[in-house]
């Protein structure tokens, strides 16, 4: 027990030494609503690493979790310009959900077996800015390219064969509002937040 303290102790110690800034910034997204949380905490000069929450509240509801790892130019993580790299996981509702996916073969009705929720795995590039005031305030903005994996089919064999063309549109119909949601390929943020 003694060497359990001692090490996390020591973990604490070593963490406080050398955490030279921590960041709490959270924004919203207009386009496709949603609101975003983030934790950075900076090492060395010039890097930082952290965690992005989205909550996706229209459309393909749910939530992204991301880490990220930036670089800043200016050789000082509370400010200036950054490369940033991200990756994550994210879990969404389906468009359409367990009464629009109910059809008739003529005998049964057919319903979709595989959830109402998908998981979606992907990361970003980016580059952006920083800005810390003397008080704490950050505002910061994020501009990039992100890649998502789409939603997967949300129907079972026998709704397959019971209306392929209906499966086959629903899904195309989710996908494209996918891309136009949660996975649209350009990644613009603007957050607000305090430096501690």
């Amino acid at each position: 027990m003694k060497k359990i303290i001692l090490l996390l102790f020591i973990l604490a110690l070593t963490f406080n030494v050398s955490a030279q800034s921590n960041s709490l910034t959270a924004g919203i997204g207009l386009l496709n609503t949603k609101v975003r949380m983030q934790y950075e905490h900076g090492f060395g000069d010039m890097h930082s690493t952290g965690a992005n929450l989205g909550l996706y509240l229209q459309g393909n509801t749910g939530q992204r979790l991301e880490g990220f790892y930036r670089i800043y130019f200016g050789g000082d993580n509370e400010k200036g310009m950054f490369f940033q790299a991200t990756a994550g996981a994210g879990m969404f509702s389906y468009i359409f959900d367990e009464e629009d996916l109910l059809i008739n073969d003529g005998v049964n009705f057919l319903y979709n077996d595989d959830g109402d929720k998908f998981t979606s795995f992907g990361g970003s590039i980016g580059m952006g800015g920083k800005i810390t005031s003397r008080g704490g305030f950050v505002f910061e903005s994020t501009i990039g390219f992100q890649i998502w994996t789409p939603p997967s089919s949300n129907f079972n064999e026998t709704y397959i064969a019971g209306d392929p063309t209906y499966a086959d549109l629903n899904d195309g119909v989710n996908t494209a509002l996918y891309y136009l949601g949660p996975g649209f390929p350009l990644r613009f943020q603007m957050k607000f937040g305090y430096n501690f």
